[in-house]
Parts: C-alpha cells; sequence; structure tokens
C-alpha cells in the first residue's frame, strides 16, 4: 500500500507542472489589503473526505523540466530545491487544486527556509504557503506560525508566504531588533530586509502584551537598520499620552554610529541657567571611540568634557577622560566674587591576560585638582572622597630566569589639605632567591650549603611631597628626591631541634644620590643668634656598605585543655598559646662610620654634632658599622571552645567548635647594645567574632615602657604609659540569619516569641542591616588626651521583589554631627525603573529622583527631577 501511494505521488508531480508563479500584489500602502484569513478553509474539511494520506507521510518534489505538445519549449520547473513537508496527523493532496493540506503540528522545509504550524496550506503551483495556529479551550492561539529563513527567525498569528518571490502577508508578528521589539497588526514582507508594518508598535519591553509603547500607525522596516514612522504617539499601560508626531526614525545598528549628544537643562543657584552634556559622539572605527560634551552656565561659568573607549580583543581595553572647568561665583566687584579653575584625568587600562605570558601594563589613573569634585560634582562618593591614587606600571619576566623588571608611576593626593605625592618614576630589577650550590632538582637530603640562597634587588625612584599649588613650581635639582639602591643578601638555615632554628645572613647594600650635604655653625643666621647651615652639593655620590648578622629563633605551641561534665552542652575549652623568642646580632664591620658622617661645632651649647651627608635622603645611610643586637619576645593566644550539638539529627556533627578569641598578640623587644631605653613599646592587637559570626570585635593597644619629662621626650626611667588604644565593633544580621531549622514548616510552627510569629514580621522578605563602632584614644605626650567616638549604620530592604529601599548614616560623637547620609527608594517596573535617592541633612543635601526606560535604546524617555547640593536651601 505504501508503495502505491509513493508511486502515486511521483505521478501527481510530473503530470501537473507549474508554468508560472503568481502572489498576491504588495504596494507600499495598505489601501487594497485583504487578510489571509480570506483562504477558505470550509474546503479543508471536503479535501480530507476526498483522499487522506498516512500519518508522517513525506513527499518530496524535485525540478523538472515539462515540454508542450505543440511547441518544444522549456517550462520552469516546480522548485528549484526540494520541498519537504509532514504532519503528525493528516497530510491530503487535491488532485485538481496541486494543493497539500497538513494538520498538527504541520512542517515546511524549502532550502533554508523552514515553516511549522498547527495547519500548513502548500500551494504547489503558486509556490505559496498558507499557514494558521488554533485556539485552546480558553481561546488562546497555540501552535501558531514560526518562520525561519536562515538567521531571520519570527512567530506570528497567520502568515501567507511566496516561496519564490520572498514575499508574504503576516497577521500579529512581533520581532526583535538590536535591543527592541516590533510588534505589528499587519506585515507585508517585500524581502528578507524590507517590512512595511500597518498599526505597529515599537518598544525595549520584551513582554507580549507591553508596558510601553510607541504607536506607529503605518512604518517602513529595514532589518537591522531602521525604522520610519508615519504619525505615532506614546502609550503608557495601554494608555494613549497627548504626545505625538508627525514622523520618527528609530535607527538599529549593531555597529558605531556617529550623532550628536542632546544637552540637558537645569538651573543652579550659584551659577544659574545651564544646559548640561551636550556635544557630539564620534564613531571613529570598531576598536575606538571619542564623545565630547560641555556645560555652559548663564553667569559665565562653562565646562568642556572629553571621553574615549578602546578595545582590541584578546590585547588590552581601556577608557579616558579627562574634564576643564572654569567657575565664577558672585557678582564681579563684590566681596563674595571668585573664581577657580579645576580638572581631571581618568584613565584605566587593561591588557588581556591572554595578550603576553611574560609582560604585562595596566594603568589606573584618577587624578584631579584637589576642589574639582567639591565644585562640579553631584555624586556624594566623589565629593566626601579625599584621598585620590593613580598606578601606572609595567613588569616583565624573562622565560626560565629569575629575574624580572618592574616599573611604575605613582601619585596620592588629600583633597582635604592640598598634599600631593608623587613618584615619577619607580624602577627596579629584582632576582628571585637561588641556590647556587645545590644539585638541580634536589630537594632532600639537603646539607648546609645545599640551603645558601642568593637573591638581588634593586630600585630606583624619584619622588616629591608638596602642596598642590606648589607642584608646577618646583625644581628637579632641589625640591625632588631621587636616589638608586640595590641590595645583594645571602642567607641559609638550621634547624636545631624541632622549634629552634638558627638564621645567619650576609648583606651588601649600595646606594647611589645624585646630591649630599653639608653642615656648618653660621653665627650671622637668626638675627646674630647663629645657627645651622645646610648646603647642598650637587653631584652623584655613591655609598654602600655590608653587614652580617644572625638570628636564633623559638617558637613552640602550647596547647592547654579543659573538659567539662557530658551532661553540660559545653564540651570543653582549648587554649593554644604560641610563644616566640627571637635573638638577633650584627657584628661591627664594614665601611667606617666617619665615610659618610661628619660632625660640626654647635657654638651655642659649645659640643659637637654628628650628621649623615645622606640626612633626610630617599633611602638613609647604608648601615652596618655599629654592633647591636636585639631580643624580641611575642606570645600569641587561641581560644576555642567545643559545644555538643544535640538538635543534630543526623548524628554526624557531635560538636560544634566555636571561636571564643581567634587571636590575642602581645609583643616587644630589647636592645641589648643600647645605652639606655632598651625597651621599645608593647604592643597588644586582639580580634574575634561572637554571637555566630554576626559581631566582630577587634582591639589593639600601644604601650610605652618609660616617662616623659617636661620637654615630652622618653627618659630611661620606668613608668608604663598607654599611648593609643582603638576598639572597633561591627554588627550585621540579615533576614536569613532570623530564619529557623529550613527543614521546618515555618506556618505550622508554634513559638512562644511573639516577635517570630509570621503574623507579626515575614522574615521572607530579603533585607539586611550592619552598624560599626569605632573607639580611639591617643596620648602620646603629658598634653590632654584625645578620645574620638563614630558610629555607622547602613542597610536595605526589599519590601517586594520590585521595591528596595537603602540607606546609610552615621555620627560623630567627637564633633557632634551627623556623618555624610542619604536614603535610597528604587522600584523595578519591568521595563522602566523608578529611583528616589536623597541627602536629606548636613552639607551636601540634594535629591534626585527618575524615572526612565531601562534600554539605553530609549535613554532620553524619561522624567527626572532634582535639586543639587549647591542649590540647596532648606
Amino acid at each position: 500500500m505504501k508503495l502505491l501511494q509513493r508511486v502515486f505521488i511521483i505521478f501527481i508531480g510530473i503530470v501537473f507542472p507549474l508554468s508560472s508563479f503568481g502572489f498576491i500584489n504588495l504596494t507600499n500602502d495598505f489601501d487594497n489589503d485583504q487578510s489571509v484569513t480570506e483562504w477558505n478553509r470550509e474546503n479543508f474539511s471536503h479535501l480530507l473526505e476526498d483522499k487522506i494520506f498516512e500519518k508522517d507521510t513525506l513527499l518530496k518534489v524535485s525540478s523538472d523540466t515539462i515540454v508542450s505538445d505543440s511547441v518544444e519549449k522549456e517550462k520552469k520547473a516546480f522548485f528549484e530545491a526540494t520541498i519537504e513537508y509532514n504532519s503528525d496527523d493528516t497530510i491530503v493532496f487535491s488532485l485538481t487544486g496541486q494543493k497539500v493540506f497538513l494538520t498538527k503540528n504541520a512542517f515546511v522545509k524549502y532550502g533554508e527556509i523552514e515553516l511549522r504550524a498547527y495547519y500548513i496550506e502548500l500551494d504547489l503551483e503558486k509556490k505559496e504557503a498558507f499557514a494558521y495556529g488554533i485556539k485552546d479551550s480558553t481561546g488562546t492561539f497555540i501552535d501558531t506560525p514560526e518562520f525561519k529563513d536562515g538567521a531571520e527567525e519570527f512567530t506570528c498569528k497567520e502568515l501567507k508566504y511566496n516561496f519564490d518571490t520572498g514575499k508574504g502577508l503576516v497577521n500579529e508578528i512581533i520581532t526583535e531588533q538590536e535591543g527592541g521589539f516590533v510588534h505589528s497588526e499587519i506585515t507585508k514582507r517585500i524581502d528578507d530586509k524590507t517590512f512595511y508594518l500597518r498599526n505597529g508598535k515599537y518598544t525595549t519591553c520584551d513582554h507580549p502584551h507591553p508596558h510601553f509603547y510607541v504607536k506607529m500607525t503605518k512604518a517602513k522596516m529595514i532589518k537591522d537598520d531602521k525604522i520610519v514612522s508615519g504619525p505615532l504617539y506614546l502609550v503608557l499601560e495601554d494608555v494613549p499620552m497627548p504626545i505625538g508626531l508627525p514622523f520618527a526614525l528609530f535607527p538599529f545598528s549593531s555597529s558605531y554610529s556617529s550623532g550628536i549628544i542632546v544637552p540637558s537643562y537645569g538651573e543652579e543657584q550659584r551659577r544659574g541657567f545651564n544646559l548640561r552634556g551636550g556635544g557630539y559622539y564620534w564613531a571613529i572605527n570598531e576598536y575606538l571611540d571619542l564623545a565630547v560634551t560641555g556645560d555652559i552656565f548663564a553667569n559665565g561659568s562653562w565646562g568642556g568634557y572629553m571621553e574615549s573607549s578602546y578595545k582590541k580583543r584578546y590585547r588590552f581595553s581601556g577608557n579616558i577622560a579627562t574634564e576643564y572647568h572654569s567657575n565664577t561665583y558672585g557678582d564681579k566687584g563684590l566681596s563674595d566674587y571668585s573664581e577657580s579653575t579645576d580638572f581631571a584625568i581618568r584613565w584605566n587600562h587593561t591588557q588581556d591576560s591572554k595578550a603576553n605570558p611574560y609582560r604585562t601594563f595596566s594603568a589606573s589613573v584618577n587624578f584631579s585638582t584637589s576642589n574639582n569634585d567639591r565644585n562640579n560634582s553631584q555624586s556624594i562618593q566623589k565629593i566626601t572622597n579625599n584621598q585620590k591614587q593613580s598606578s601606572i606600571s609595567y613588569s616583565k619576566k624573562w622565560a626560565d630566569s629569575p629575574f624580572s623588571l618592574n616599573a611604575s608611576l605613582r601619585h596620592s593626593q588629600n583633597s582635604r589639605d592640598t598634599t600631593i605625592s608623587l613618584t615619577l618614576p619607580s624602577m627596579s630589577l629584582n632576582m628571585t632567591q637561588i641556590y647556587p650550590f645545590r644539585a638541580k632538582g634536589k630537594s632532600t637530603n639537603l646539607r648546609w650549603y645545599d640551603k645558601v640562597g642568593v637573591s638581588y634587588s634593586s630600585k630606583l625612584e624619584n619622588r616629591i611631597n608638596t602642596k598642590e599649588y606648589k607642584l608646577m613650581k618646583s625644581s628637579l635639582a632641589t625640591d625632588w628626591q631621587n636616589g638608586y639602591q640595590h641590595s645583594i643578601p645571602i642567607s641559609t638555615n638550621f634547624k636545631l631541634s624541632k622549634d629552634l632554628t638558627l638564621s645567619p645572613t650576609l648583606n651588601y647594600q649600595g646606594v647611589l644620590y645624585s646630591k649630599s650635604i653639608r653642615k656648618s655653625w653660621d653665627s650671622s643666621l637668626n638675627d646674630g643668634d647663629g645657627g645651622v647651615r645646610t648646603d647642598t652639593i650637587q653631584g652623584f655620590k655613591y655609598a654602600h656598605n655590608y653587614s652580617t648578622s644572625a638570628s636564633l629563633s623559638l617558637s613552640p605551641k602550647i596547647y592547654g585543655m579543659y573538659t567539662f561534665k557530658e551532661s553540660s552542652k559545653l564540651a570543653a575549652i582549648r587554649h593554644v598559646m604560641t610563644p616566640s623568642i627571637s635573638v638577633s646580632y650584627t657584628p661591627e664591620m664594614g665601611v667606617p662610620r666617619s665615610k659618610y658622617y661628619k660632625t660640626y661645632r654647635n657654638e651655642a651649647t659649645g659640643k659637637d654634632v654628628e650628621y649623615s651627608i645622606f640626612d633626610k635622603s630617599l633611602y638613609g645611610t647604608p648601615s652596618g658599622a655599629q654592633e647591636s643586637g636585639s631580643i624580641s619576645f611575642g606570645l600569641d593566644n587561641n581560644v576555642e571552645a567545643k559545644m555538643r550539638t544535640a538538635n543534630d539529627s543526623t548524628g554526624t556533627e557531635e560538636f560544634k567548635k566555636v571561636k571564643i578569641i581567634e587571636s590575642l598578640k602581645f609583643s616587644t623587644s630589647y636592645n641589648m647594645f643600647a645605652d639606655s631605653l632598651n625597651w621599645s613599646v608593647i604592643r597588644m592587637t586582639g580580634r574575634t567574632k561572637l554571637f555566630n559570626q554576626k559581631l566582630g570585635l577587634s582591639v589593639g593597644s600601644t604601650v610605652d615602657p618609660y616617662k616623659l619629662n617636661a620637654g615630652n621626650q622618653r627618659i630611661d626611667e620606668f613608668g608604663l604609659r598607654l599611648t593609643n588604644a582603638n576598639i572597633d565593633l561591627d554588627f550585621g544580621l540579615s533576614a536569613k540569619d532570623l530564619k529557623g531549622d529550613s527543614g521546618k514548616d515555618k506556618k505550622d510552627d508554634k513559638t512562644d516569641e511573639p516577635w517570630r510569629d509570621t503574623r507579626y514580621v515575614d522574615f521572607d522578605i530579603p533585607w539586611s542591616f550592619s552598624i560599626d563602632y569605632g573607639w580611639t584614644y591617643s596620648k602620646s605626650t603629658n598634653k590632654k588626651s584625645t578620645v574620638r567616638q563614630n558610629v555607622g549604620m547602613n542597610g536595605n530592604i526589599s519590601l517586594t521583589p520590585k521595591w528596595k529601599v537603602s540607606f546609610s548614616t552615621g555620627y560623630d560623637f567627637t564633633d557632634k554631627e551627623v556623618t555624610a547620609s542619604q536614603f535610597t527608594i528604587t522600584r523595578d517596573l519591568h521595563c522602566w525603573q523608578m529611583s528616589f535617592n536623597a541627602i536629606p541633612f548636613g552639607a551636601y543635601q540634594s535629591y534626585n529622583f527618575r524615572i526612565n526606560v531601562e534600554s539605553s535604546i530609549l535613554a532620553d524617555l524619561k522624567y527626572e527631577k532634582k535639586q543639587a547640593w549647591q542649590d540647596v536651601n532648606f
């Protein structure tokens, strides 16, 4: 039976060849549109009675040429390529109409074109296909047509398509265009790029029923290029807005495109009306772009910005931004009139990890004048950030070599006191430790000479630390500090016992300076009272020294355990003490001290004063000529408790460790060769976490063992003085921390604690809260001590999956004022976003309300109301 069916199908394909193609008339207007539902669907039920083929029957019609009986003429073939189609239910072939009807998961494939729907009607003579879906019990259309032609894909309600011309008529189509979505009631497909739309919608909302859209009465869409629309208007939540345009252009481009940046309008109290951020964006190429914008104010102030981003795949990426501001405040001629000039430069550069395994280059630059952010920024984070750092670094390693080269340019500044520090440049050449007497690959049974290690390090730097206004007036010879330093340490170690180690070292150190100093007494200084004159001698001078030392260290561990009764929830407490003691000794050897140290006579006191010719230089004077030795003491403590877990149903975790004290350290040292003040200060540091790691505690203190005289100088007389102390607490809590056993049903859980009853609090609402407290004490002289206290709080709560509230604030108990505080409310509106940010009090009071489309394509579709801190007068 199947064989007869296949022969019959081939016979039909030969007897009924196609001689021409016909299609619906597609014009650029919609005056003569006919719905694709005009096809007579009632005939389909009659055709089913004519002939029904078996389920999943596959028909393939190949190209053919037919010769006429009267005139030998080449006829056009059925299809230029093989056509395949099938269905899950029925395939019906019409003997008279040369049509095939497919139902239930119908599928047609012709070349790269694929069509799938509940019902497909294939016209072999016209090379056309008609497809539609079916309604389910709820009245919703299902199994609607799915069309695919190469990279082009879309779904629709009904479809009529011509395989030869590529033209079609589509009902209720939704397509995506570079992050936007186009809905159309009726669409004419001219080719794979051009479409005509009637009653269209353009939106960036991906919901089937968009929350907002631009209603287009008529439009032409060129795929991946643009949409040109006639009259259109905005619709929000199905409510038409009284905002319309006679025409519009929506560009779609996956590549960069240049264009004008429209400025925003505003008003400031100090500088007046303004236009901000207007300029031009230049898409230079696929690797580089440039945006030039500016601000202009009614009182004559102005600002300019330049920003560029660049990226080369698998090599590097980055961005650079500069800004310049010329501000005028007040009225000229009055006392409040002032002018200021500010600028800033920011540069970030990152090298791809795949670019080069042995060479790296990176940059993070954030440099500006001290008042730039305060005068021109509206961000509280930038305004309150007084510290800025920059670094540009380059490093190179040599394969199969211990050597490496590092170079960097560094900058740091304090906007509060206008102090600026620059290091231009800093270069170092280093060699990791090598073992010249050890056989290659040897790692066990090492003799003493196998442990001898040699390394090398060198550094060249050029630094300055000055005020911002003095920087450009500084002299490289007199104001900058520069020099070159290198050292060659040789070390080894011997294990005398398990905890006792002897470590001798030999070190060579050398420095090269571009200048040195000479000091002398000049009786003409200080109005004739005399003083010290310091003369700078320009010229390179090299100084070196060498020293040897040995250290002996002992660091055992001492364990203490106290166990409790089995009936106690507390099973045991363990105390681990790690005392350490080390002795170091440096013998008197090396370059004579007199080579780098000179003396002058103080006529006021009649005494000779020794000084170094490299005093206050970058690296100091190489040492090694004096005998020295010290003994260092240390003690570290760790205390842990072991708790019984009675509620453990698995039986696998009988005990739980709880840290009581993570670390409590004490340290000091004794100088054996000092003639006085042999003991150093005693330092204490400690840290731990309590209440199931929720409360963090850290403490520290410094105790000086010697007294001070009336001039606040240490004297060789014992008297413990607390010079510094600090206590820091931080506590954090979130919703998940208050949830009990996740295996219990909270709704059915009975509790005697009302605050845990879900009728009062819904702990499923995500929230978090943290608070930190800091206390510092300082008394380094006989003067009054200084105590500072401050507390900070921040938190957030998601009232619903769409609503979120966050805040941050603090209080300085010393200055008795609230620190910078702000709170933010955000609402996710699916394709829109609403946010409200406010700084309600303090020096930078401001607020900003904004509701905008989330997509960057319609970034200008927004409403914003704000008040900058410069304008606030509460």
